[in-house]
């Protein structure tokens, strides 16, 4: 009976060694980056994935009101994501998004925010 058990978890981690890896398009960072605070306003929102990643969403808000942005729905599958930002003013903002990993196609999500605090 050992013996079973014993082939049997050798056989599920082989299994598990031979399957290809399926990943996420995790954020691997920002710029502006997560609880930064500005004395500018940034021109530019970048996401910076671990693989190539579709952004679907992308939410900007300060004090619960939606701020206008504009993503490139025609954009090519990049590790690298760069929106451009309306003029911004004094305030801390929430940026939420979801993203489309290219290879698997498996989305991915989250949120921070950043603070601009003056001109």
């Amino acid at each position: 009976m050992y013996k079973f058990a014993a082939l049997n978890f050798a056989l599920a981690v082989s299994l598990l060694w031979s399957v290809p890896c399926l990943s996420h398009a995790k954020l691997q960072g920002s710029v502006p980056a997560a609880n930064a605070q500005l004395a500018h306003a940034p021109p530019t929102l970048t996401l910076n994935f671990s693989e190539d990643a579709l952004l679907a969403v992308l939410k900007l808000t300060t004090s619960g009101t939606a701020v206008p942005v504009t993503v490139d729905r025609g954009a090519k599958p990049s590790s690298a994501v760069v929106v451009a930002l309306p003029a911004l003013k004094p305030g801390k903002y929430v940026i939420e998004w979801s993203a489309i990993a290219a290879d698997d196609g498996h989305i991915t999500k989250g949120s921070f925010s950043f603070t601009i605090l003056g001109d």
